[in-house]
């Protein structure tokens, strides 16, 4: 099988949502990535055309993802692109999908605090087409030396157009 795998810088440009797929968790969220370059004649910065995709994180990587991601936030995804038919209102249609493997924050683009994985969280992916680890849950609380703020500025070098603080890993939720 020829699988496409890909890594995209974006934004979330819906609200993400969780379901249930069978006996699965899926987190999902649309994506929208586009060039930046720029003008050598003018120097001045210009926006390419925008590619749109739905990205869905299975399994443990999307228990992980789920409550951690808004609207408007800037994020590196990698995993296999996939083409997705479908027939609406007697039209086949088309759209793109990734099956997203891993995910970050764009750290160009926000502050971010991260919290390393403890032994058990950082196993590696077992079974299934999707990518999900074990089953057992979050670790325990991360030690406060543990625990960085990351940040950067935008391409052009100015200030993130996002500096609110983003917590970027597992957070036990209640």
């Amino acid at each position: 099988m020829n699988e496409t795998q890909s890594t995209v810088r974006g934004t979330v440009i819906t609200d993400p949502t969780t379901r249930r797929v069978g006996d699965d968790q899926v987190f999902s969220f649309r994506v929208a990535s586009n060039t930046r370059y720029q003008d050598r004649a003018t120097g001045e910065w210009k926006t390419g055309g925008t590619l749109y995709f739905s990205a869905n994180c299975w399994g443990r990587l999307g228990q992980r993802a789920a409550g951690t991601l808004c609207k408007g936030d800037g994020i590196i995804i990698h995993g296999r692109l996939l083409t997705n038919e479908y027939e609406k209102d007697g039209r086949l249609l088309r759209d793109l999908e990734m099956r997203v493997t891993a995910l970050g924050p764009d750290l160009s683009r926000m502050d971010v605090t991260v919290r390393r994985a403890t032994s058990d969280e950082s196993a590696p992916a077992t079974g299934g087409d999707h990518g999900e680890g074990p089953a057992e849950g979050p670790g325990e609380p991360p030690d406060p030396e543990e625990v960085m703020r990351l940040g950067s500025q935008d391409d052009d070098g100015s200030e993130p157009a996002q500096d609110r603080p983003v917590e970027f890993a597992e957070v036990a939720r209640v």
